[in-house]
């Protein structure tokens, strides 16, 4: 019986012409079944051993080591998580199950792989050394990475995989997501400059539902859209910006953007000062959508008031209750006209969107703490286990109509 790597020496690779074909080559290899075997090894060993010229700048091949063996999406993996220590399998999540894969690399490739996401990312230096927690989006894939500094055990992987097609309305809709008579709330809302809220936890579907409404109203309006990477689809009329990670970044950004004619400020993850600047910009006629974490309506609301008070703060020396009074003023405005949409997974397991609610007006009045008067629009049956309705709109943009 021949051993592997004499059948590989026998047969090399010739070097490829360019990166694209590089990347190519590669995956060829992937799927025929010959970088199996090459896992245990180092990469430089490895890729020696398959003929790749030395020379080659890792770093303009849009290639990602181990992580390529589940990006096809026929694999239907969304997740890929690697956490540490030399002698951890990866796990994935599959077909929204979490699954051990059992596969183990050398720890070379985690260093190699962790490189190649931030290089390309950001456009690094390959001299210079690498941060101790990094995170960004590249090729599809939406990555939070640790070195040894942050994690003694080993450095770690945390992988979103894209979807190369964003899933529309009408797919969450014959999907059961969402009903259509829900969506077509929150596109009159959004038509009628209502701001609104995405609520869920992580991989609760924030993203996707927030995608797909992109889709529709970037048809017809121009968005200005702040995330920490290109990760939301594109539309004819769109600008894309990218928060900066210095202090008070975020928040410089949404102030930008209003400069920018926008019908709509889009904001990936609402999860700093920058939800002042949010409301602040609601409440002179730019609307937003955006998402947070939060396990319910009361929740985002709650995290929303704390994440504006420390970007009050960061305005002005003024504190305590008159702050609270101004956030909770501006949240609770008949001008913002904030809708929330809780999304998550219902008891039966499957993700869809749980509850619609929309703020009403109270102003200044209430306590830092104190529930938001919220008029629920839409709730989750557990009985018929659909979305549901639960009530009517009251604020103009839908009163009597909605």
């Amino acid at each position: 019986m021949h051993n592997v790597w004499d059948a590989l020496s026998a047969s090399p690779v010739s070097p490829p012409a360019s990166n694209a074909a590089i990347a190519e080559e590669l995956r060829m290899l992937m799927r025929s079944g010959r970088l199996r075997d090459c896992w245990h090894m180092p990469p430089e060993a490895a890729f020696a051993q398959l003929g790749f010229d030395s020379s080659i700048q890792w770093s303009d091949v849009g290639w990602y080591g181990p992580l390529e063996i589940w990006r096809d999406p026929e694999h239907g993996v969304s997740d890929i998580l690697f956490n540490g220590p030399p002698d951890s399998p990866f796990f994935v999540v599959q077909r929204g199950m979490m699954v051990n894969t059992g596969v183990m690399v050398h720890p070379a490739w985690i260093d190699w792989t962790q490189r190649q996401l931030v290089q390309r990312s950001h456009s690094v230096n390959p001299e210079l050394s690498m941060p101790s927690f990094a995170q960004g989006v590249v090729d599809g894939l939406r990555y939070a990475i640790t070195d040894r500094r942050a994690s003694p055990a080993g450095p770690s992987l945390s992988i979103r995989v894209l979807p190369e097609r964003w899933a529309t309305l009408d797919d969450l809709v014959q999907s059961n997501v969402i009903s259509r008579e829900a969506s077509d709330l929150l596109l009159a809302a959004l038509s009628n400059g209502a701001s609104l809220l995405i609520a869920g936890p992580t991989g609760s579907g924030k993203t996707t539902l927030a995608a797909a409404l992109i889709q529709v109203i970037g048809a017809r309006m121009r968005l200005v859209v702040i995330e920490d990477g290109g990760e939301l689809p594109r539309s004819a009329n769109s600008l894309h910006m990218e928060a900066p990670t210095e202090p008070g970044g975020f928040s410089r950004v949404v102030t930008f953007a209003l400069r920018q004619k926008p019908n709509y400020i889009i904001v990936g993850e609402v999860r700093g000062g920058e939800a002042m600047a949010i409301l602040q910009a609601a409440a002179t006629g730019h609307p937003g959508l955006g998402t947070i974490h939060a396990a319910t309506v009361q929740g985002a609301l709650r995290n929303l008031e704390r994440m504006a008070l420390i970007g009050l703060a960061h305005e002005t020396t003024g504190a305590g209750q008159a702050a609270a009074q101004i956030v909770r003023g501006l949240i609770t405005s008949d001008v913002v006209n904030l809708v929330v949409v809780q999304i998550g997974r219902a008891p039966n397991g499957k993700r869809g969107v749980l509850a619609i609610e929309e703020v009403l007006p109270q102003g200044a009045q209430g306590q830092s703490g104190d529930p938001f008067p919220t008029n629920p629009l839409f709730r989750y049956d557990r009985a018929s286990e659909r979305l549901t309705r639960a009530g009517y709109v009251n604020a103009a943009w839908g009163l009597g109509r909605m």
